[in-house]
């Protein structure tokens, strides 16, 4: 490497240095200064891109609001590389800052930021957070840390906090009929000695189920021995139409006919041959909070006995 560049390498590290103290000072003025007006900017929430210093400054400012404690920034096994007008910086990095709760909300990265010299000046022209992400579930995987060390996870790869467990009259027939029904994947069960299944795990549309036999001397009993069910799994699929079809098709019961519904998805309602329910919908509409309550109010005033009090209201 010639002197040249790393005179030029140190005066790009100084421009990162002082990004990273704006960053800290919650400066958005500051951060913004270090960008060029036609920057292009991936960041790993939100959206796709950023396109333009004031598309960018938008993002930044709606970060600012999300931590209102003090910033945090970290960095590791950062790497400059200068060649005549272009530089670029990649690294690990520990973003994030605390809640009004005092709550550490934050997560490493990998950060790549190109320079452009414009002016005399180093300025961003294109910016790269990312993170590694669960195939299974397609969430980020913001708890890695730089030392690489395998942790046990409170939640595993592949689950989410919420989880729906099924008690079924037949939990391997079930199987079938859900693979059947809904595209359903066994990831995989635990067989008792009479046949029964103790536990088994399918995925749908990437989420976890998990299933069991009816066990009434352990307290487990299935909505057919219940009599009915207060539970309804709600399913988003692709073509709710063509979703209710196909598990009618396997063997499930009818609840509500598909139809477009005041908050925008198309929606029905299913009962599947062990008695659980399934609502299955695909959202066509973005509405506001507002027209959702219009539409409630309306879908209310058209119900049979319905008072002219009422539709007043």
């Amino acid at each position: 490497m010639d002197a040249a560049s790393k005179t030029e390498e140190a005066a790009v590290r100084q421009r990162l240095d002082s990004w990273i103290a704006a960053f800290l000072a919650k400066d958005t003025d500051a951060i913004m200064a270090h960008y060029a007006t036609d920057v292009v900017a991936y960041d790993a929430i939100q959206q796709l891109q950023f396109k333009g210093k004031e598309a960018y400054r938008k993002h930044w400012e709606a970060c600012m609001q999300m931590c209102q404690g003090p910033g945090m920034f970290e960095v590791k096994e950062a790497a400059t590389h200068a060649v005549q007008d272009l530089a670029v910086v990649h690294a690990l990095v520990y973003c994030g800052g605390t809640d009004d709760a005092g709550q550490t909300q934050g997560a490493w990265m990998r950060m790549t930021t190109t320079y452009r010299q414009i002016g005399g000046e180093w300025l961003i022209v294109h910016e790269h957070f990312s993170a590694p992400f669960d195939m299974q579930t397609g969430k980020a995987l913001f708890d890695i840390a730089p030392d690489n060390q395998q942790k046990t996870r409170a939640i595993p790869l592949g689950m989410s906090a919420v989880t729906p467990h099924l008690v079924c009259d037949g939990a391997s027939d079930a199987i079938a009929f859900y693979q059947k029904a809904f595209g359903a994947q066994e990831e995989g069960r635990m067989d008792m000695p009479d046949g029964k299944l103790a536990h088994a795990s399918i995925r749908i549309g990437g989420a976890a189920i998990m299933l069991v036999d009816e066990f009434p001397q352990w307290g487990s009993f299935s909505p057919k021995t219940l009599k009915g069910t207060p539970v309804t799994v709600h399913l988003y699929v692709q073509d709710a139409d063509a979703a209710m079809k196909k598990a009618v098709e396997a063997g499930a019961r009818e609840i509500m006919a598909v139809q477009e519904m005041f908050w925008g998805d198309r929606y029905g309602v299913l009962e599947d041959p062990y008695g659980h329910r399934w609502s299955v919908a695909t959202h066509v509409r973005d509405l506001t909070p507002e027209q959702i309550k219009e539409g409630a109010m309306q879908m209310m005033q058209d119900q049979p006995g319905c008072t002219d009090q009422q539709k007043a209201q």
